[in-house]
């Protein structure tokens, strides 16, 4: 597939004008550094991408960044407590409300980097566990 040469860059702020519907473009970095969620200020829904979805959110790939996430997470949560969000239209699973989102951030937050370490520690499990058999077949 030929590359696309973007026209612009999206920004924080920035406003996606569709004639009926303006999205305001939130940059959201953690599970990724360019991960946005775009914003329907006058419906009061989020589409939030990656950034967060009814289910255990990824901050152990090679360009999530915890401190980034925590960070989003709260913007959510002030998104919740000011009543701009009603309605969550994530990238995964199914959509949800500003309780369940108010939820999902907040618990990220008491949480941040458990899922980073258990997928660490599994990685070094299994990264050791083929040395050893790879070892042994040399050995032997």
């Amino acid at each position: 597939v030929p590359p696309v040469r973007p026209s612009r860059l999206l920004q924080e702020g920035d406003v996606i004008n569709l004639g009926d519907r303006q999205l305001t473009i939130m940059h959201m970095p953690g599970h990724s550094r360019g991960s946005i969620c775009l914003h329907d200020k006058d419906r009061k829904i989020l589409f939030s991408g990656d950034v967060v979805y009814d289910g255990s959110m990824i901050d152990w790939l090679p360009y999530s960044r915890i401190s980034d996430y925590v960070a989003s997470c709260q913007r959510l949560i002030e998104l919740v407590d000011r009543g701009l969000v009603e309605k969550v239209l994530p990238g995964h699973f199914n959509m949800f409300g500003a309780e369940r989102l108010y939820w999902l951030a907040s618990n990220y937050i008491s949480q941040a980097g458990v899922c980073h370490k258990i997928s660490a520690c599994a990685m070094r499990s299994i990264a050791s566990i083929a040395l050893r058999a790879a070892n042994s077949r040399i050995t032997s």
